[in-house]
């Protein structure tokens, strides 16, 4: 049996080079299952806090004879330095996201790759694998059940972003979706100012406007 995978999960699944994963807040297990099945993986760790998740996903792995292995735990506290080539993490927020890979670096845990998709607040993901000293080696945004989510893929490397590309996207310059997303949100936004002042609105207009018009300038060159 192979499960099918929503448009989120696939193209993290696609971001998955062969190797050994860890698969951190698995929920039921679904995408270590699909990697292992699809052989993106040729070994899965699975975690999770909650011991529910992780005994559906010992079910799931048990019925269909493959061997995933599963380790309850907060973040990557339960996987050792090294222990894995990719470490994915999908469906929590940036802020959570953030929080994990913080702690693990405090840890001096290294690993070669992360694919991450946060539900919320990328920007801060982005800053923490800067810290990371992670060069960010693919970036982009997915529609899922009609929200938009922000797939990442790193390598061991430095990536140096401004402050743009921070909060939108290491390649939104060149991505003319991403860019019809900011200025989608300006045009919003500036509807919205326009009813009644907001200094944060105001301060999030002036941003999305020096976005496009960064991205404009770079393009022009």
């Amino acid at each position: 049996m192979l499960i099918r995978l929503d448009e989120r999960l696939t193209a993290v699944a696609a971001l998955v080079d062969y190797g050994s994963v860890a698969d951190v807040g698995c929920d039921h297990g679904k995408l270590g299952f699909y990697l292992l099945g699809t052989e993106r993986a040729n070994s899965v760790i699975a975690t999770d806090i909650s011991e529910g998740s992780l005994s559906k996903a010992r079910q799931l792995a048990f019925e269909n004879d493959l061997q995933m292995q599963t380790r309850l735990g907060d973040g990557l506290e339960p996987i050792e330095d090294g222990e894995v080539d990719t470490v994915v993490i999908a469906g929590l927020g940036g802020d959570v996201i953030s929080d994990i890979l913080a702690r693990a670096r405090g840890e001096n845990k290294c690993f070669k790759h992360f694919v991450l998709s946060p539900n919320t607040h990328a920007e801060k993901v982005r800053r923490e694998l800067v810290a990371q000293e992670h060069r960010i080696a693919y970036d982009n945004v997915v529609e899922c059940a009609g929200k938009r989510y922000t797939v990442i893929k790193t390598d061991i490397g430095k990536s140096e972003l401004d402050e743009y590309q921070l909060e939108f996207g290491a390649f939104y310059k060149d991505n003319e979706r991403i860019l019809s997303y900011i200025a989608e949100e300006l045009e919003y936004k500036q509807g919205i100012l326009a009813l009644h002042s907001s200094p944060a609105l105001e301060s999030r207009v002036e941003l999305l406007k020096k976005a496009l018009d960064n991205a404009r300038s770079e393009n022009e060159d």
